[in-house]
């Protein structure tokens, strides 16, 4: 969470030139419907930030909301474990010491950790990596050696068909 939103308040304070937007078009569209009730806040970027940083985690009580969240929320935790690095290793400290280790990242889990500190942390996603005994010691070096993490497919779909429907 502390990334998703320094990149979301870097995007509030940058002027349209250099500003990323974190959500695809219609992902803005359909949390921008979904949050009417929740927010007034004129881009999808304004509104995903003002519920993920409310007290009392509202969002996570409206089903409509949960829904519209999943996709982005998923494909920006995606992009944050296996694409943001710093000296060419995992942001993520967690995420770090389990590639260190051999391990892949395996699956995401939308909603797993609903306690405060899990959404205050991760939006009340949980991470399961997966440790196959066969490829510990490749997954470990390659890690080391090039920064390469190894996912699941299913992780990696996440990012990928992000990067192909940017493509077109």
């Amino acid at each position: 969470m502390q990334w998703l939103l320094s990149k979301l308040a870097s995007a509030e304070r940058s002027g349209s030139t250099f500003r990323e937007n974190l959500l695809e078009p219609d992902e803005e569209r359909t949390l921008l419907d979904a949050s009417v009730e929740f927010t007034t806040e004129k881009s999808g970027m304004e509104v995903m930030c003002k519920l993920l940083t409310s007290n009392k985690y509202e969002w996570t009580n409206a089903a409509r909301l949960i829904s519209v969240l999943k996709t982005p929320l998923l494909r920006l935790c995606t992009r944050y474990l296996l694409q943001e690095k710093k000296r060419g290793k995992a942001l993520d400290s967690v995420a770090n010491f389990h590639l260190q280790n051999g391990a892949m990242v395996g699956r995401l889990n939308w909603m797993a950790d609903r306690s405060e500190k899990g959404l205050s942390q991760s939006a009340g996603i949980m991470v399961n990596y997966i440790y196959k005994l066969e490829n510990i010691e490749e997954n470990a070096q390659s890690y080391f050696s090039k920064g390469h993490i190894q996912a699941s497919s299913e992780v990696r779909d996440n990012v990928e068909k992000q990067h192909e429907e940017n493509m077109d």
